[in-house]
């Protein structure tokens, strides 16, 4: 009994919607009009597995059988977080290749301006040694002036001004 139960289990577990439905339909006798195909598997595996049992019965909740936890599908992890490595000293390695202080390579070389339409205004931005300079204040990051100039709370400057990999050509002037 066990074998048949676990083989009916995992065909229940490659069915589609459609056919999920027609299961139901085929165990309970009368057709259902949920569309969440999770809910179906458990309700159909249930029933197979303890037929006497009234899944619908608001009497005493049943908890679900051990096949159907059995054959359900892991979640997949939403973060994939990879640990930093850590040198010799048990302090974490640098991954990027510049040193503290040294200037971003994805940055125009000082003395560049940056321009950039925004709302139908043309925005013209200077690079200096230490930051940027836009209508005479000074900025220490692009995130900075983007979000001044934006009035968002938090804004990626390269994005906004599109350097680096968001680069577009003829956006930056010597």
């Amino acid at each position: 009994m066990e074998a048949t139960m676990t083989t009916q289990i995992s065909k229940l577990q490659k069915m589609g919607l459609k056919e999920l439905r027609e299961e139901y339909k085929r165990v309970f006798g009368k057709p259902t009009k949920s569309r969440n195909a999770k809910w179906l598997f458990a309700k159909v595996a249930k029933k197979l597995q303890d037929p006497e049992e009234e899944p619908e019965s608001a009497k005493k909740p049943v908890a679900l059988p051990t096949l159907v936890a059995k054959f359900e599908r892991k979640k997949k992890s939403r973060s994939k977080r990879v640990a930093k490595p850590k040198d010799k000293k048990g302090e974490r390695k640098r991954t990027q290749n510049r040193e503290p202080g040294q200037r971003d390579p994805r940055l125009p070389k000082a003395g560049t301006t940056i321009t950039r339409e925004y709302k139908g205004k043309k925005l013209l931005v200077r690079v200096l040694d230490e930051g940027f300079e836009y209508d005479g204040k000074p900025f220490k990051s692009l995130s900075a002036l983007a979000m001044h100039i934006t009035g968002a709370k938090a804004m990626n400057g390269f994005l906004f001004f599109q350097l680096g990999k968001y680069a577009k050509k003829d956006k930056v002037t010597k």
